[in-house]
C-alpha cells in the first residue's frame, strides 16, 4: 500500500469527479480497505462481507473527501471505514441470539455456578458444575463454548459512559497503525480467568454499571473498578505483544 499514491488518486477524483477517476482512486485504495476489514475477521462474519462493507465505506469517503481541509486521504478514510465496520458488526451482533433452550441452560448453569462459588469460595470446575446440575460434562462444555462465542462477538457495545471495550483498550483513535494494534481481542481474552471474563461480560455485553456488576459478583464497586482496570491493562499488554 502506497499512502502517497492513495492520496494522489483521491485528490485527482476530488478535483475532477468522473467515473474513471473514481474507479482509479477506488482500486488504488482498495488494499487499504481490505486490510482494515481483515482486522475485524474472526467475529462470526464472513471476510468477504466485511470487505464489501469496507469497500462501500471507501467509495463513500472518496465522494465526501474535501482536499481543501488539508487532510491526507488515508487519515480521513481510515476512521470512516473503521466506524462503518464497527456499526455493521454491532448491528449483526444485536441479531445474534442464543436459542431459547440454550439460553435457559446458561441461566441455570450461572445460578448453580454462583451457588457453588459461595460454597467452595472459588470458581467451580466444569465437572463440579456437571455433577451439581445432573448433566454430563460435555453438556456443560458445549453450553459454555456456545455462550462464549456469542459473547465475544458482542463486546463492541458501550458502557454507561458511552465507551466501548475497544475504546478503553486503544485510547485515542490515531489511524490505521493504532487500529492494527488493538484488534486481537479474541486471542488476548484466552489469557483471562473465568471471573475476569465474567466481569467484562457484565460490563460490556450486558452493559451493567460497576455497581450492578459488583452486586452480581459479590464484590464492592471499588473492587470491580480495580479489577476492570487491571484486566484492561492486561488485555492491552497481551494484544500489543502479539
Amino acid at each position: 500500500m502506497n499512502a502517497d499514491l492513495i492520496h494522489e488518486t483521491a485528490m485527482a477524483y476530488a478535483l475532477d469527479p468522473r467515473e474513471d477517476t473514481l474507479e482509479t482512486a477506488t482500486l488504488t485504495a482498495l488494499p487499504l480497505s481490505y486490510a482494515i476489514a481483515a482486522r475485524f475477521s474472526g467475529r462470526g462474519i464472513d471476510l468477504e462481507d466485511l470487505r464489501q462493507v469496507a469497500a462501500l465505506a471507501l467509495v463513500s469517503a472518496l465522494k465526501g473527501f474535501d482536499p481543501h481541509r488539508g487532510l491526507r486521504f488515508t487519515t480521513y478514510v481510515t476512521p470512516t471505514i473503521i466506524g462503518t465496520l464497527r456499526n455493521h458488526i454491532r448491528d449483526r451482533a444485536q441479531m445474534v441470539r442464543l436459542p431459547r433452550g440454550l439460553r435457559e441452560q446458561g441461566i441455570q448453569m450461572d445460578r448453580m455456578a454462583e451457588q457453588l462459588t459461595q460454597n467452595l469460595h472459588r470458581e467451580p470446575l466444569a465437572q463440579e458444575l456437571a455433577d451439581a446440575l445432573g448433566w454430563d460434562i460435555q453438556r456443560v462444555i458445549d453450553v459454555q463454548a456456545m455462550r462464549e462465542k456469542s459473547q465475544v462477538a458482542s463486546f463492541d457495545a458501550p458502557d454507561e459512559n458511552g465507551l466501548m471495550l475497544f475504546d478503553k483498550l486503544g485510547g485515542e483513535e490515531s489511524g490505521f497503525d493504532a487500529f492494527e494494534s488493538r484488534e486481537d481481542l479474541r486471542s488476548a481474552m484466552r489469557s483471562l480467568a473465568d471471573n475476569e471474563k465474567k466481569l467484562l461480560a457484565y460490563r460490556f455485553r450486558e452493559r451493567l454499571s460497576q455497581q450492578a456488576t459488583a452486586q452480581k459478583m459479590g464484590m464492592t464497586q471499588m473492587q470491580v473498578s480495580r479489577m476492570e482496570r487491571r484486566v484492561l491493562a492486561a488485555l492491552k499488554q497481551e494484544m500489543t505483544s502479539v
